[in-house]
């Protein structure tokens, strides 16, 4: 058997959100030349992929309680996002244009102390705003 490295485990969440893409200081016209029809509000059905490692020391046998990360995942970000306007109801997020980057990096910074309370740590986490867009951040 080869020598495994680590071992990750992911789970996937859903929400709904909307947001609106614009800059402030732009022109309506402006911020739909650099956006299109993104510069208007409009919502998603969102999916969420949350892969993690165990954190150093952790039971070689389980990564990760899978419940356990629904529930602090589901505690921390998918509670305060799921039918939530982007752009004015989620605290974590006032003040950085909700594109698709935006989110996924604002969850992660999120979900790192709260992950490394239930010995997991992350590794990648990629968030899909439609069957044709998504993105993956990796941190291993």
């Amino acid at each position: 058997m080869p020598k495994i490295k680590f071992i990750t485990v992911s789970r996937s969440f859903c929400f709904s959100a909307a947001h609106r893409l614009f800059k402030e200081g732009l022109s309506t016209e402006e911020n739909e030349k650099l956006f299109g029809k993104c510069s208007r509000l409009h919502g998603h059905d969102y999916v969420m992929k949350v892969t993690v490692k165990a954190a150093g020391g952790a039971d070689p046998d389980m990564v990760v309680n899978v419940s356990t990360l629904g529930e602090v995942v589901e505690k921390e970000v998918i509670s305060l996002l799921d039918h939530k306007n982007l752009n004015t109801d989620v605290p974590f997020l006032m003040g950085v244009l909700p594109t698709m980057e935006n989110i996924a990096k604002k969850t992660a910074e999120k979900l790192e102390e709260p992950l490394s309370g239930i010995g997991a740590e992350l590794c990648e986490l990629t968030l899909a705003e439609s069957e044709k867009n998504s993105v993956t951040l990796h941190f291993v």
